[in-house]
């Protein structure tokens, strides 16, 4: 079989050894030390420790009373408990004194229980000391309760976060509490991403789509957002022309990407320069075509940079079929090279709310609304699902997966989808 692009024939890989032989290309970039306000979003190098215990000490979860049970059982608003007040504790300090027999110590959330309590009175059950340094308990609910123990969120030399864990604003939280100023995280790929096409019209040149002497470039800022949702970083190469060596100028320029990806012109058409440019600049396919719909002229291989191999990554020029070849190839391998340990998208089982068909021998990803809650989701096709609109993509929250193997899901059958909101 010929190793060069142009004269390649199809592989006609299915979409799940597709996947396999792109993610077994990715591994993890080098890391890198930020502070933490410009961690969120990337993935974690390394594990996280607890630096601390947490809370250090036992500590009142309300505003109250912290008193001992025993005093306080029987109490009700027909039969009030009155106990003395020592003293009174706020967050941060300690307590003076011990709580015995007969006595409370006014507390604030968070302040650090005082010896001989073993409970928090919640200030709504009192009478909130009518009587000065007296205070009258009126319900006994809270006998042993509102004590958040010592320890109970974390304890130091804890493994609270594993490598890989992708850092949220909870992340950011915890790092915070655990005494950490930075945190070692990947490095976000740098992803250059070319269109092609002399029908493609920026918005400048909108007036000749108006007068149909165009169609809108929407994948290049389509793909180049979508990277940056993955955790990339997206060069934007602009728009080739049908023009050999403006393609190759526009190619040349990206050789300090990680990833390059390309849309359109890599199909079997008379202008489809992509393959012929590729070939000449050192590109080595892995694989063209795969059995899906849509997007089966997707391909992956390796351009020669002297240095490097860059992973290339070759999209269909239709606006559907660059958005799903994206989600179900280029964005994991976009999350493996940012060390996030989880890289595919979350699937569920929803309800059909109508027939979805599969007429080819061919995994077909449909672009669904999702209505309903719970487990009573339920999944309607966005409308028209030709590969060339672009309208459904924006009502779209999930991608309707029917394996090869089936000829589809009637109304009221289950089917996968891939969440993609």
């Amino acid at each position: 079989m010929t190793t060069d692009f142009e004269s390649r024939p199809a592989d006609w890989l299915g979409v799940t050894e597709a996947q396999e032989r792109v993610m077994a290309a990715a591994s993890p970039l080098i890391p890198e030390r930020l502070d933490l306000r410009d961690c969120l979003g990337r993935a974690l190098a390394e594990d996280v420790v607890a630096g601390a215990t947490l809370p250090p000490w036992a500590n009142s979860a309300m505003d109250g009373y912290a008193v001992r049970a025993e005093d306080v059982a029987g109490a009700s608003r027909a039969s009030p408990v009155t106990l003395r007040v020592i003293e009174r504790v706020r967050a941060g300090e300690p307590p003076g004194r011990t709580v015995t027999t007969g006595e409370a110590t006014r507390i604030m959330t968070g302040a650090p229980i005082p010896p001989g309590a073993d409970s928090v009175v919640r200030v709504e059950d009192t009478d909130r000391e009518s009587e000065g340094g007296l205070v009258a308990v009126v319900d006994d609910r809270d006998a042993g309760q509102n004590i958040r123990p010592a320890g109970q969120d974390m304890r130091r030399g804890e493994q609270l976060l594993a490598r890989g864990h992708s850092v949220t604003p909870g992340t950011i939280g915890v790092l915070a509490a655990t005494g950490l100023a930075s945190a070692l995280v990947y490095r976000r790929p740098r992803v250059a991403v070319l269109t092609t096409g002399d029908e493609l019209r920026d918005p400048a040149g909108f007036q000749d789509v108006v007068a149909g002497r165009g169609v809108p470039n929407s994948n290049g800022p389509m793909i180049a957002a979508m990277a940056e949702a993955a955790g990339a970083e997206a060069i934007a190469l602009g728009t080739a022309a049908d023009d050999p060596e403006d393609l190759r100028e526009r190619l040349q320029s990206a050789h300090e990407a990680d990833v390059l990806i390309t849309l359109g012109g890599a199909s079997m058409g008379e202008a489809d320069l992509v393959k012929r440019v590729l070939d000449g600049m050192g590109y080595r396919p892995d694989f063209w075509r795969v059995r899906m719909r849509p997007g089966s002229p997707f391909g992956f291989g390796w351009l020669d940079r002297g240095a490097a191999l860059q992973p290339t990554f070759t999209l269909p020029g239709n606006p559907t079929s660059a958005f799903v070849t994206f989600e179900v190839f280029v964005r994991p391998f976009l999350r493996r090279l940012a060390g996030h340990a989880e890289t595919t998208r979350r699937r569920v089982i929803c309800r059909a709310a109508e027939p979805i068909r599969a007429p080819a021998r061919l995994t077909y990803f449909l672009r669904v609304e999702i209505t309903g809650g719970g487990r009573d989701l339920a999944a309607r096709l966005t409308g028209p699902q030709g590969s060339g609109l672009v309208s459904g993509l924006a009502r779209a929250g999930g991608l309707a997966v029917i394996d090869e193997a089936s000829p589809g899901v009637e109304e009221g059958g289950d089917v996968v989808i891939m969440l993609i909101e």
